[in-house]
């Protein structure tokens, strides 16, 4: 059966600390949606681990992990967090994967990210005058919305747009290529100069490299996830963000980028509603949020 932790709030509520304590029964842990501009922090023996994108069910030996279907992932980080985590003492071969259907994030979505933060700032120190003529508003105390700067909107807009690059997509080289190249030349004619310093070329040969350290997580999560709900598994979905930060029911713009209830656990994971056996939101007794 099925349990999901979400934050009903704006985050930070304390949902690390409950799923660090609810995976010890679980068999399967999984995120379904956001990157690793999400965290969680979980103490174990005196040990501090710090998850983003990876699930914290990884602290539970007996425990197999997913990254969903509905996460966008930026590579190199994926591989920078499970390394820290090994070098901590904690031993996750074989016991994290990585769905095929997610999306990348590259580089280039997090320069994107930083350029579209600046474009906001910029704008709402700006009004119109009567005559028409623009000038710098007094007091003004920018627009932006207070990203982590890490790629997750612009990757998640390219997904939507249908020019993203899923995680299965790098392992054919020339498809890769010419998406990656398609994405650059995109940003270049929208942001001009301010791309001068994105390689494509130099990020194509990284995931050169990545290409056949990443092959041994990457599974098709749809027929995982339904094998896993036919023999009833113990299913731990660790929510990312909260519910007010939810891209449709949260206080937009200031949002994130990805569905963040139930809904999103739904379509990030494939489960089926009738397997779900607790919802839990989290909350804690005074309210702070992050981003803008």
């Amino acid at each position: 059966m099925i349990t999901i932790v979400l934050g009903a709030q704006w985050g930070d509520e304390g949902k690390g600390k409950l799923t660090d304590i609810l995976c010890a029964k679980a068999s399967l842990c999984a995120r379904a949606q956001g990157g690793n501009n999400a965290g969680h922090t979980i103490v174990v023996n005196g040990q501090t681990y710090d998850f983003h994108i990876l699930p914290s069910g990884l602290v539970n030996p007996k425990c197999l992990n997913l990254i969903g279907t509905g996460c966008v992932v930026h590579i190199p980080s994926f591989f920078k967090e499970l390394e820290d985590l090994h070098k901590k003492g904690l031993d996750t071969k074989g016991r994290i994967l990585l769905s095929g259907r997610a999306h990348v994030v590259f580089d280039l979505h997090l320069l994107i990210d930083g350029l579209q933060e600046g474009e906001l700032t910029e704008a709402a120190k700006k009004e119109q005058s009567s005559d028409g003529q623009v000038v710098v508003a007094k007091n003004s105390t920018g627009g932006a919305i207070g990203t982590t700067k890490k790629g997750i909107g612009p990757a998640y807009s390219a997904k939507h747009a249908r020019s993203g690059v899923r995680i299965h997509q790098i392992f054919n080289k020339e498809e890769l290529d010419k998406r990656l190249r398609v994405l650059a030349r995109g940003a270049q004619r929208r942001y001009g100069s301010a791309m001068k310093d994105y390689d494509v070329e130099a990020e194509i040969a990284r995931f050169d490299t990545y290409r056949e350290q990443l092959r041994p997580f990457v599974v098709d999560a749809v027929p995982l996830m339904a094998t896993a709900q036919a023999n009833d598994t113990e299913i731990l979905v660790e929510g990312a963000n909260a519910l007010m930060l939810d891209i449709d029911y949260g206080t937009y713009p200031f949002v994130t980028s990805s569905s963040t209830g139930t809904g999103g656990a739904i379509g990030g994971l494939a489960l089926s509603p009738f397997k779900i056996k607790h919802i839990i939101g989290v909350v804690k007794a005074y309210t702070t949020r992050v981003g803008g």
